[in-house]
């Protein structure tokens, strides 16, 4: 096994190793142990230094103090604080959803991958980050439909695709028309809740920056290329769909890149000038 490769932590272990640095959360890890009783909080942690002493990533020395391996927890702190991150989550055409985070910390970029009850990490180079997510965009020809954008209520799409689920697809389709969509729009939003269109959504996040931090690119790939952008209208949770263009769609995902590559340089010039 390649030995940058051999971190596989359960969220359980993380959050553990993630407490001892400080941490009171993860990003991308749910949190089961806040709601344990203290007892039951307490076996649990017993538990797991047991599971991480097997792993090798936990060991007791000659006075029976624990150690931690010292290059797992140097990667879980920067991934802890890091200076902006990546979540790229894809479904193609009905297979199971996957995904993985990429976080930045100064120069370094360190992946997190779930796997089954597994998180694995591993650093990579910027480079390779890009070329993993750009090689994992399945691009399709599509037809350029001219459709005009909708918004329509979230409760709305949730009901046609309960429908779509329900193999009601007249009735699914009537609610996004409704809603306003057009016919081309309406095949691929049908599709991507039926398992016919690719679905993709990244995130990309600057933590160094508090005004606008992030830049939320979700989209469907179907009989066309179907923008997701989440938003409220009088207070209501709503989703506006707009058709994109390939070439709106990769300047969207290079201007992400750059705002992870201008958190890191701000993070430099920090400890540059501290």
């Amino acid at each position: 096994m390649d030995d940058r490769e051999r971190y596989g932590l359960t969220a359980d272990e993380i959050l553990y190793l993630s407490a001892g640095l400080g941490m009171d959360k993860f990003y991308g890890i749910p949190d089961r142990l806040s709601s344990l009783s203290r007892q039951a909080l307490q076996m649990r942690v017993l538990e797991i230094q047991d599971s991480l002493s097997q792993k090798g990533y936990l060991q007791s020395d000659f006075d029976g103090n624990m150690q931690t391996d010292s290059m797992l927890l140097q990667m879980l702190a920067a991934c802890g604080d890091n200076d902006g991150f990546l979540c790229f989550e894809y479904c193609l055409g009905g297979s199971t959803q996957t995904g993985r985070l990429y976080f930045i910390k100064g120069e370094s970029v360190y992946k997190m991958t779930p796997e089954e009850n597994l998180y694995r990490f591993a650093p990579v180079a910027w480079e390779e980050m890009k070329a993993e997510v750009f090689g994992a965009l399945a691009w399709k020809e599509t037809e350029e439909a001219a459709e005009f954008p909708f918004t329509i209520l979230q409760r709305d799409l949730e009901k046609a695709a309960r429908l779509a689920g329900r193999s009601a697809q007249k009735k699914a389709e009537g609610v996004l028309l409704e809603a306003g969509a057009g016919i081309c729009m309406t095949e691929t939003i049908l599709a991507g809740m039926t398992g016919g269109a690719d679905f993709y959504s990244l995130l990309f996040f600057d933590s160094q920056t508090e005004e606008s931090p992030g830049l939320s690119i979700q989209f469907l790939q179907g009989k066309i290329l179907a923008a997701m952008e989440y938003e409220t209208v009088n207070d209501e949770d709503c989703v506006r769909f707009r058709e994109l263009e390939r070439k709106e769609l990769d300047a969207l995902l290079e201007k992400g890149f750059v705002m992870l590559g201008a958190a890191s340089r701000t993070a430099r010039q920090g400890i540059e000038f501290a």
